[in-house]
C-alpha cells in the first residue's frame, strides 16, 4: 500500500471512529445537553458549567437568574411562591459577566418566552475584557452556550463526557441519591461554619496595602464589560423584564477592600451610577442595591465563616423586598443611597457589628 493511500485509509477510519462515537454519546447523552432521558435516571454530577447548557433546555421556567454564588441559594419554590412565576436559578460560582450573559442568552433562546431575567451584579464579575470566560480548571465551555452545532463536537468526544457517563452509570448501580434533584444540587450553606467576632478580627488585623489599584478593577473596564454584556441583552429583548441588583456583601468585607485601597470603593461607586444611568435608559430594566441595609450588613448571624456568603434566609430577604418595593427610582435617590453606603464603609468600627437573629427567625430557618 503505497503511503498516500494509507494516510486517506487512516484518516477515513480517524473520521468514521469520532462519529461513530459522537453519535454514541449524543444518543446517551451523559450531561442530558439535548434532552432529557429515559435511558436511565439522570445524575446531575457534572460541574455547574457544563451541566448548566442542558437544564437551561430542560428544566421547566420562565424566570431564570443568572450571577455568582451569590445568588446560587435563591430557592426556586419560594420564588415562584413571592413572585407568581415559574424560575431557575442558573447562577454560576465566581462567574464572569460573559457567563452569565450566556447563561441569559441561552434561556431565552432556548424558551419559547423568558418572562423575567433576575441578575446579580458582582464587581468581580465586570472586573476583566469583555470576553472573558473562566480558564482552567474551572474551564468555561462556550461552545455549550452558543448556537453553533458543529462545534458540540467537543462535548460529543471528549474524555469528559466518558468520565460523566461513568459516573452516571456508578450512581444508578449503587442508588446513589445525592445529586438527582437539578434544583438542590448547587444550593449549599446547610451546615456551613458560622462567622465569628474572632475570623473577622484577625481578617481585619491582617489586611495587605496595595500601592496601585489594578486596571482590571476600574469602573472603566467594569462598565466595558457591562455594556457588551448587559445592556446589549436588555435592548434586544425588551418584552423582558430584567431585575439587577447589587448584593448585600458584609459590612466589613467592603471595608477591607477600602483599607486595601480607599479608590477600590471609589471606582466601585462610579460603577454603580453609571450602571444605573445605562439601564435606566430601557423600560425593561430595573435596580435595587442592598449593599446599605445595615439590618443586613452589620449583622454576622447573616454570613457564612467563609467571609464572604450569606445564607439563604438572605437571599429569601432578597425575594421578598424586590416582590413589595419599587426599585431605584431615580438618579438623586440613588446618590442618597450611595453616600449612606460610603459612609457606612469609611466610618466602620468592629464594635458596631452585632450577632442576632432577627432576619433568621423570620423564615424559621
Amino acid at each position: 500500500m503505497s503511503a498516500k493511500k494509507f494516510f486517506i485509509l487512516s484518516i477515513t477510519m480517524m473520521a468514521t471512529l469520532v462519529l461513530i462515537v459522537s453519535a454514541l454519546f449524543f444518543y446517551i447523552d451523559p450531561l442530558f445537553f439535548y434532552r432529557k432521558t429515559d435511558l436511565y435516571e439522570p445524575q446531575y454530577i457534572g460541574t455547574e458549567r457544563y451541566q448548566m447548557p442542558g437544564l437551561l433546555k430542560t428544566m421547566d421556567y420562565e424566570t431564570v437568574f443568572t450571577g455568582t454564588s451569590m445568588g446560587r441559594n435563591f430557592e426556586e419554590g419560594y420564588v415562584d411562591e413571592k413572585l407568581k412565576t415559574k424560575s431557575f436559578n442558573a447562577s454560576l460560582p465566581a462567574s464572569t459577566a460573559r457567563e452569565q450573559s450566556m447563561v441569559a442568552q441561552t434561556a431565552i433562546r432556548e424558551k419559547e418566552k423568558i418572562d423575567h431575567v433576575i441578575w446579580e451584579l458582582n464587581y468581580y464579575s465586570f472586573s476583566g475584557e469583555p470576553d472573558w470566560v473562566t480558564g482552567l480548571p474551572s474551564d468555561f465551555p462556550v461552545y455549550m452556550y452558543d448556537r453553533s452545532k458543529i462545534n458540540d463536537i467537543r462535548y460529543l468526544f471528549s474524555s469528559y463526557t466518558l468520565e460523566i457517563l461513568y459516573k452516571n452509570i456508578q450512581a444508578n448501580k449503587n442508588d446513589i441519591r445525592s445529586r438527582r434533584n437539578p434544583l438542590t444540587i448547587y444550593k449549599f450553606g446547610k451546615g456551613a461554619p458560622e462567622e465569628s467576632y474572632e475570623r473577622i478580627e484577625e481578617a481585619l488585623a491582617e489586611i495587605p496595602e496595595m500601592q496601585e489599584l489594578p486596571d482590571y478593577e476600574t469602573s472603566e473596564t467594569m462598565i466595558r464589560s457591562f455594556k457588551n454584556n448587559v445592556l446589549s441583552l436588555v435592548k434586544d429583548n425588551p418584552d423582558t423584564k430584567f431585575t439587577f441588583f447589587f448584593a448585600p456583601y458584609s459590612v466589613y468585607n467592603q471595608y477591607i477592600s477600602y483599607e486595601k485601597h480607599p479608590d477600590y470603593l471609589t471606582e466601585r461607586i462610579k460603577f454603580k451610577k453609571e450602571a444605573f444611568k445605562l439601564l435606566s435608559q430601557y423600560p425593561n430594566a430595573e435596580l435595587y442595591d442592598f449593599q446599605a441595609m445595615k439590618q443586613i450588613t452589620f449583622n454576622i448571624d447573616n454570613y457564612m465563616g467563609d467571609g464572604v456568603h450569606y445564607y439563604n434566609f438572605i437571599n429569601r430577604y432578597i425575594i421578598d423586598y424586590i416582590s413589595e418595593k419599587k426599585p431605584i427610582q431615580n438618579l438623586a435617590r440613588y446618590e442618597l443611597l450611595i453616600e449612606k453606603y460610603v459612609d457606612l464603609v469609611e466610618n466602620f468600627q468592629p464594635e458596631q457589628l452585632e450577632k442576632n437573629t432577627t432576619i433568621r427567625k423570620n423564615y424559621q430557618l
